[in-house]
């Protein structure tokens, strides 16, 4: 594959960027904005967003960027695309492919340059601001394609993977973590053949990415995983909260409190207490939540019996897991199956 090819058509500047580009200047230095605003090929959405950034949408939904089956997005990122605060209820990869932005959450500005990689968590309300020919890419992940295709991959002890998982499940949530990976060309075309597979569209295209990401994920944790930055891990998670996490996901069929507390080398009560505070639950309703949500993702994405499922997620009998996946989700996993 061509990369140079693919950068150089990325840094051609299309109908609206070079609409918002034009408008901004020209606000920048007092000109009259009635010309521009005349262009017929600029969409109507797009000159009222340019006059008024109050009328941008900001809580953005998957159904506004993901076509049903489609689990992984790739999109430029507008250039002087009216600045704007929004938060949205998928994840969310933001990456400098050549020149500089700035990313604002509601207690800092980050300065990201070339080659630096932002993962960002569901409901952060944050903003992005790119007023020059800076190249910027944004790969969106669903909300359950971490759980759905992700989470019996990277099961490990990697800070993508604890980044991820402790968004599902611990009270304090790491709302974004910072990769530094500079000309690291590896990193790059893997974004940039995600880029390309969208393009096709067809069948395979989807797996394909999903499949690429993942191998994404991994190369960036091999290559860069030692020089990442988490901000906000200075919260009041306790030290073990990772441990416990890791653990629990290799073991959720059969750990129990002992078990854990035994790992760890605590007493069960202080263990106990251990996991309340971390992750706002009790043990056994953290172990509910995860076996459930497993067994979402097997009765979504295989063939197994609701007898096999619940063996395999350590219920003692199918009744117990059928009652439990009830309560949880309003039908039997039966009915849940017949739905999708």
């Amino acid at each position: 594959m061509n990369y140079d090819l693919i950068i150089e058509d990325l840094e051609k500047w299309n109908v609206d960027e070079a609409f918002f580009r034009d408008f901004y200047h020209a606000v920048e230095n007092g000109e009259p904005t009635e010309e521009l605003l005349k262009r017929e090929e600029v969409l109507d959405s797009d000159k009222e967003m340019a006059l008024n950034n109050d009328c941008i949408e900001t809580h953005l939904t998957e159904n506004r960027f993901f076509e049903e089956g489609r689990n992984v997005v790739l999109v430029k990122h507008p250039r002087y695309f009216p600045f704007f605060t929004h938060h949205h209820v998928f994840f969310e990869i933001i990456y400098v492919l050549s020149g500089h932005m700035q990313e604002i959450t509601d207690d800092r500005t980050v300065d990201l340059y070339e080659g630096d990689l932002c993962l960002i968590a569901p409901n952060v309300s944050h903003g992005l601001k790119v007023f020059d020919d800076s190249v910027i890419l944004n790969v969106l992940i669903r909300y359950s394609t971490f759980m759905d295709i992700f989470l019996n991959t990277i099961r490990d002890k990697s800070q993508i993977s604890l980044f991820f998982m402790g968004n599902l499940y611990e009270k304090e949530k790491i709302r974004y973590l910072l990769y530094h990976t500079g000309g690291d060309e590896i990193i790059r075309n893997y974004i940039l053949d995600m880029y390309m597979e969208q393009t096709h569209m067809d069948a395979y295209s989807d797996r394909i990415i999903c499949s690429l990401l993942t191998i994404f994920f991994t190369q960036l944790t091999r290559r860069h995983g030692r020089t990442v930055v988490m901000p906000d891990r200075a919260g009041n998670q306790s030290e073990y909260s990772d441990e416990i996490l890791n653990y629990i996901m290799n073991h959720y069929d059969s750990v129990t409190l002992n078990s854990l507390a035994e790992h760890l080398h605590f007493s069960v009560p202080y263990c106990s207490k251990l996991v309340k505070a971390d992750f706002g639950v009790s043990f056994s309703e953290l172990i509910t939540q995860i076996r459930l949500e497993q067994g979402e993702n097997l009765l979504s994405h295989t063939q197994m019996s609701v007898a096999d499922i619940s063996e395999r997620l350590g219920y003692k009998n199918p009744e117990t897991f059928i009652r439990a996946f009830y309560r949880n989700y309003k039908r039997t996993p039966n009915q849940y199956r017949k739905s999708l």
